[in-house]
């Protein structure tokens, strides 16, 4: 079976992180014995024709890169939406993509063709799927189905998209339900939910460390949709019991400044410390040093976070909100909250904090899900089931 991976994100080399979740599914898709090309742009220094652990990469040039890159960014929309010229760029940028994808289906004449992202990957798959009369999967990891709220041409083109879709996959069941809610040209069954890969090498599972001054530990961007501030608010009536402990927050963000002024109002910066994003070798060090993890997002998509933390056996603290529900069983691996609510978060902070059993018993019960929901093997044959069932001419999947 053949498969051409359609994506305008993909690592450049070894090490890198950009889209890597990606990558662990394509390269476990190579180890089941698929024959899979991936098609994504071109960047300085790189191959325009490469191989990285079994998965062949071919990537195109688009004009005016060297002048307006809009890829590797981490915000394509925003640099597109901000000027004309870079409209322009991206009007090229769309051409090319469509004739490497088309030069790459007609070489390799794939069963599937696979997009990452809705737009603008699946814009271009779309149109290739329809002329090679091939099998679609679309697959969306967050930030791309964020961009159906606006409405207006942006829901045109979804439509568009998902009309020529056979299967799309989401990362959550809340992103399913906005999905269906927003396309509205697909049918609920023809939408599976198949999370993102976790580097499960950085994350093994450890005994929970022996601390006399327990560890929170919080790794989020330092935006408002993270609630950080909810997390200092509520440590602050923690501290008030006169509970020993500290705080860890890793991630970087612009409200960076904002939380450290907070945590010096409130009396905490001698028990919070604000540390970089790091990578994920270092970061797993961070699960095995802490005690507890939380994530109080509201809206998040998914919440990996939560997968790191099971993997490594360490109790949860999410809120009742968005893709944190797929993996926060209240009870069995730990405590939800409602978003905001500032008292039920110190209340949750607190339990965990003094009950050491409680703590084993829902990080053994983090990391039993984990295992069997969320490992990589798991989720890459789920992709592969998915595969196959579209390619002996069916659009359902056990995926789901």
């Amino acid at each position: 079976m053949k498969a051409v991976v359609i994506t305008h994100n993909y690592i450049r080399r070894r090490g890198d992180l950009t889209a890597l979740y990606l990558h662990r599914l394509s390269s476990g898709l190579v180890c089941k014995g698929l024959d899979l090309v991936v098609v994504c742009p071109h960047a300085p220094g790189l191959l325009k024709e490469d191989t990285i652990d079994g998965v062949k990469i071919i990537r195109f040039p688009y004009l005016f890169s060297g002048i307006k890159p809009i890829v590797y960014t981490g915000n394509m929309h925003e640099i597109v939406a901000a000027s004309l010229f870079a409209k322009v760029v991206f009007f090229f940028f769309l051409w090319s993509f469509y004739r490497a994808a088309v030069r790459a289906c007609r070489r390799e004449r794939p069963d599937i063709i696979w997009a990452n992202w809705w737009i603008p990957p699946g814009l271009v798959a779309a149109r290739i799927a329809s002329k090679f009369r091939t099998p679609l999967v679309i697959s969306s990891h967050g930030t791309d189905i964020a961009l159906l709220e606006k409405g207006g041409i942006t829901k045109s083109l979804s439509r568009y998209v998902y009309k020529r879709t056979n299967m799309a996959t989401v990362v959550s069941t809340f992103l399913k339900q906005r999905l269906l809610k927003r396309v509205g040209v697909i049918a609920e069954d023809s939408v599976a939910v198949i999370p993102m890969p976790v580097g499960m090498e950085h994350f093994p599972r450890t005994n929970l460390p022996d601390h006399e001054v327990p560890v929170l530990l919080s790794v989020a961007r330092y935006t408002k949709q993270k609630r950080l501030s909810d997390i200092i608010a509520a440590a602050q009536k923690v501290a008030a019991d006169e509970i020993p402990f500290k705080i860890l927050m890793v991630g970087e963000g612009p409200l960076e400044t904002e939380l450290k002024e907070l945590a010096e109002k409130t009396g905490l910066s001698d028990r919070i410390e604000f540390i970089p994003l790091v990578a994920q070798q270092k970061l797993g060090e961070f699960y095995r040093q802490s005690d507890v993890v939380v994530l109080v997002s509201e809206g998040e998509g998914f919440g990996l976070v939560l997968v790191e933390a099971g993997l490594t056996g360490r109790p949860v603290i999410g809120s009742r909100s968005g893709g944190i529900t797929d993996i926060v069983d209240e009870g069995e691996n730990g405590l939800l909250v409602e978003p905001g609510d500032v008292e039920g978060l110190a209340r949750a902070i607190k339990t965990l904090f003094e009950d050491r059993e409680m703590r084993q018993r829902l990080g053994n019960g983090g990391h039993k899900k984990a295992i069997e929901k969320f490992a990589t093997p798991v989720l890459v044959n789920k992709v592969y089931n998915l595969f196959v069932s579209l390619s002996r001419g069916s659009n359902k999947t056990d995926a789901a």
